[in-house]
């Protein structure tokens, strides 16, 4: 701890946030997620009721839909600052729909990660792959560097 939190002077708890203090870190990505709204697209009713739980813990708004097709109507309908996907799905896959969705003009301006847990594949380009078993320290990475990326290029 440093004089300054001690004493209460300067920076710190007690008076104007330094770059180098933690909790202003953690108050500072809180209020910068609260309007982030994820598309999830998975099949898997558990993987994606837990990734939701995960991601809405860390702030973001979660929509969810379990196919390809859907997902696809979902980025149609309504506007989304990432989406991720799993790559096998029932139907269409994962690539297929954001590919889609990108010759549509969907993607545009939103960040983009694919989740798979098949070895070779080849993600569209700009997208993120994130491999299974997912690591969620990882997998929370991923999608905070999708949305600086775009905070950045926007």
């Amino acid at each position: 701890m440093n004089s300054s939190r001690q004493s209460g002077a300067g920076g710190g708890f007690w008076g104007k946030p330094e770059a180098g203090d933690s909790w202003f870190r953690e108050v500072d990505s809180v209020t910068s997620v609260s309007n982030v709204k994820i598309l999830l697209v998975e099949d898997n009713e558990d993987i994606r009721e837990g990734l939701t739980d995960l991601l809405e813990s860390e702030g973001y708004s979660v929509a969810g839909s379990g196919t390809a097709e859907d997902g696809l109507a979902l980025l149609r309908a309504q506007s989304f600052q990432l989406v991720i996907t799993d790559y096998m799905l029932p139907g269409q896959n994962g690539g297929w729909m954001l590919e889609q969705a990108a010759r549509e003009e969907r993607l545009r301006g939103m960040g983009a990660v694919m989740i798979t847990a098949h070895p070779r594949v080849k993600p569209p380009s700009g997208v993120r792959l994130v491999h299974k078993p997912l690591d969620i320290d990882d997998f929370l990475r991923v999608v905070g560097e999708s949305l600086t990326c775009l905070r950045a290029t926007g």
